[in-house]
């Protein structure tokens, strides 16, 4: 047989006030003796449960006056160690946010593709210049940025060889049957499809190619990344202009017609 929750609910308060005459009961028949030892019990309970306060108190107040002292003497070897770099607080908490500025960059380049990082290969130049910066400040050697500044020139690493992958090449023909110059493999649809972006693949190849005038069949040219002339490249192209000129009114011996005209 089920009871329903009303029955159920009407035992429990039954007995509930059952027990509660009991205990009553149990009260009025206590004699003034018992009452008065019960009252003495409570009360040597009350005072033990005091001293028990006022010795966690004494140890609360001891722990942290030491946690104080610890703290202190933290701060004080904080405020040393920045000494030792030449830095102030402020100083470092410039430089922090410097670096994750940076660590974020730099985990967005390594999400992209090689020919999306080839595009933004500009990108990747300003951050390994940042990192240097870094790299070269004293406050790199800090424990809390030393192995963070050496993570950021490992996935610059990372990112250079992947640009290196990237990069495409171009091996020159002859004159004669490729017309092959500096200017002309610039023009090339497939290349920049600009002539005038020649100075990129002179920088690029310096290694091989002093005189842009003067480059050889069987030469393998690194082609960087589409992008408009670097500073440096801008300057380097002004500087070969104004030498052409300047050997052309001197009455002096070409050495070629411009990037135009190179090789047989």
């Amino acid at each position: 047989m089920k009871w329903n929750r009303i029955s159920v609910l009407t035992i429990a308060l039954g007995l509930f006030f059952m027990m509660g005459s009991n205990l009553l009961a149990q009260q009025e028949e206590m004699t003034e003796e018992q009452a008065a030892q019960k009252i003495s019990t409570m009360e040597k309970r009350v005072a033990d449960l005091k001293r028990q306060q006022s010795s966690l108190d004494q140890q609360l107040e001891e722990k942290n006056r030491v946690l104080k002292q610890k703290q202190d003497d933290y701060e004080k070897c904080v405020d040393e160690l920045y000494a030792l770099v030449g830095a102030t607080r402020q100083d470092v908490d410039a430089y922090e946010a410097r670096l994750k500025r940076l660590e974020n960059k730099i985990s967005e380049l390594l999400r992209l593709s090689p020919m999306d990082l080839l595009a933004r290969k500009a990108e990747v130049d300003e951050a390994e210049e940042e990192y240097k910066n870094l790299a070269g400040n004293k406050i790199s050697l800090l424990p809390a940025f030393f192995d963070r500044v050496q993570r950021i020139g490992e996935n610059i690493a990372t990112l250079r060889d992947t640009l290196s992958k990237a990069e495409k090449s171009y091996t020159v023909g002859t004159w004669s049957k490729d017309r092959d110059c500096l200017w002309n493999i610039a023009k090339k649809p497939d290349i920049y499809g600009d002539a005038f972006k020649w100075p990129k693949i002179w920088q690029k190849n310096r290694d091989q190619i002093k005189n842009p005038d003067i480059i050889h069949p069987g030469q393998v040219l690194k082609i960087p990344a589409p992008a408009p002339l670097t500073p440096e490249e801008e300057t380097a192209a002004r500087r070969y202009y104004r030498q052409k000129r300047e050997a052309e009114m001197g009455g002096g011996t070409d050495t070629g017609a411009a990037p135009e005209n190179v090789n047989k």
